[in-house]
């Protein structure tokens, strides 16, 4: 899996910490996810549900998940949010909701090992070794996005700046993830 040296411009940021490219899309999408030492814009939401079935391989790096579930309740110090996506940005909408979360599980994955989460399953990621770089199919499944945390906080996806993008030239190089063209 090598990207080319002309595509790190089309990486964008993911309110979660990391940076993305679009590889393909579809029924299933493929995308790179880079997480590297410097990320300043991940949110404060860390767990979350996806809408798809997410196959992950580890190309660098470690990786650690979490997996809960969300526990309803007047004396939870969390709101759930569902999330919606318009114009780049994505929109936390409060279901009115409160509770806690309660962990079931959690793994660690190390580079050459793949790890599958199923479509509305509650969970977090975080990086334990930077740089740490993965390779994700998506097959999307239609299910309803959440997100459980304080406060509704919107993020623009927006493209990498400058100083990102030599971040993400450093990685990719110096991890032999550049095509040589």
């Amino acid at each position: 899996m090598n990207v080319d040296k002309g595509q790190i411009p089309s990486f964008r940021v993911h309110p979660l910490g990391f940076y993305y490219l679009v590889l393909s899309s579809g029924e299933v999408t493929r995308r790179l996810h880079v997480y590297g030492g410097n990320a300043g814009f991940s949110a404060e939401n860390t767990w979350h549900t996806h809408e798809f079935d997410l196959h992950s391989s580890i190309l660098v790096g470690s990786i650690e998940n979490h997996i809960a579930e969300f526990i309803s309740g007047s004396e939870g110090n969390l709101t759930e949010f569902s999330v919606d996506y318009a114009d780049g940005k994505s929109i936390l909408n409060e279901t009115g909701r409160l509770g806690t979360i309660s962990e079931l599980a959690s793994f660690i994955s190390i580079d050459g090992q793949d790890y599958f989460i199923k479509a509305g399953t509650i969970h977090r990621a975080k990086n334990i070794e930077s740089p740490c770089v993965t390779h994700v199919s998506m097959r999307h499944q239609g299910c309803k996005i959440f997100s459980y945390g304080v406060e509704e906080a919107p993020f623009v996806r927006r493209q990498v700046n400058a100083t990102e993008a030599t971040e993400l030239l450093e990685i990719l190089s110096q991890n032999n993830l550049l095509s040589s063209t």
